[in-house]
């Protein structure tokens, strides 16, 4: 939870920045188009949020179903994460991931070593995959030896009523 007496910081994150983070991706598959990121005074996991714009002109995978399914939760939740943990990464913001990785790190172990161990999403209404938003942030951290284990929340809305939520637990390996 923000506190409310926090002075919220909002900054742009450079499409540069997210096009190389989104390099092992397809051209055609990388969702996420922009990102921001919001930070309050007190540093904490909690306070570290991304916010994205994303579009979907074309399925990756299967013809048109005509609204954001499952599949594509789990993709856009992957960039707009990779994209927070990169950031996160290369300002040194959560010691758990800064003390194990740097951005050479982060990019040689992006896909082997970031996994998704509990996936939880739900749908409350149809949700236009044209345009939308995701909001990304942790709930909580815990280290081990081997591993880091990452609660996060991952929602979704477009500008309509569409609205997707979910929770995934990652388990990030050291490298």
């Amino acid at each position: 939870m923000v506190d409310p007496r926090d002075s919220i910081r909002v900054s742009t994150i450079d499409d540069g920045f997210v096009g190389k983070v989104l390099q092992p991706y397809y051209e055609h598959s990388r969702y996420l188009k922009h990102a921001s990121f919001q930070q309050t005074d007190s540093l904490e996991p909690q306070s570290l949020i991304m916010n994205g714009e994303f579009a979907i002109p074309e399925s990756c995978y299967i013809d048109d179903t005509g609204h954001f399914n499952a599949v594509e939760y789990n993709i856009c939740f992957n960039q707009i994460c990779y994209v927070h943990m990169a950031h996160c990464i290369k300002n040194a913001l959560i010691p758990e991931l800064s003390d194990d990785y740097d951005m050479d790190t982060f990019y040689e172990k992006q896909l082997p070593n970031v996994l998704i161990a509990k996936l939880a999403s739900s749908y409350q209404s149809q949700l236009n995959a044209k345009h939308f938003y995701g909001t990304y942030g942790i709930n909580a951290i815990k280290k081990t030896s081997k591993c880091t284990f990452i609660k996060t929340y991952c929602h979704f809305h477009d500008d309509g009523d569409g609205r997707s939520t979910g929770e995934v637990t990652l388990a990030v390996l050291a490298p």
